[in-house]
């Protein structure tokens, strides 16, 4: 209906950024002016990443491939293609 709008949950929120689910599904992480809207796979597979990134900056020694699961796909599904 016209008017009415996804209700959102705040899933996580730090002096920089905020993540919150829609009702819909979608999730929102929003770093200042901007707002990236993904699927949960793709969030795991952002943190994932941000992860080691903050683990190398901090000098820590990434865990091998063999001790972790692998990230998830950050290509588009093949069914949907990306969502806008």
């Amino acid at each position: 209906m016209l008017g009415q709008g996804c209700g959102k949950k705040v899933l996580a929120r730090g002096p920089c950024a905020e993540v919150t689910r829609c009702t819909c599904g979608h999730i929102h992480l929003a770093m200042g002016p901007v707002t990236i809207r993904v699927e949960e796979e793709v969030l795991r597979a952002i943190g994932v990443t941000l992860t080691e990134a903050v683990q190398n900056l901090d000098g820590v020694e990434p865990s091998s491939p063999e001790d972790s699961e692998p990230a998830p796909s950050m290509q588009a599904p093949l069914f949907g293609g990306w969502k806008q």
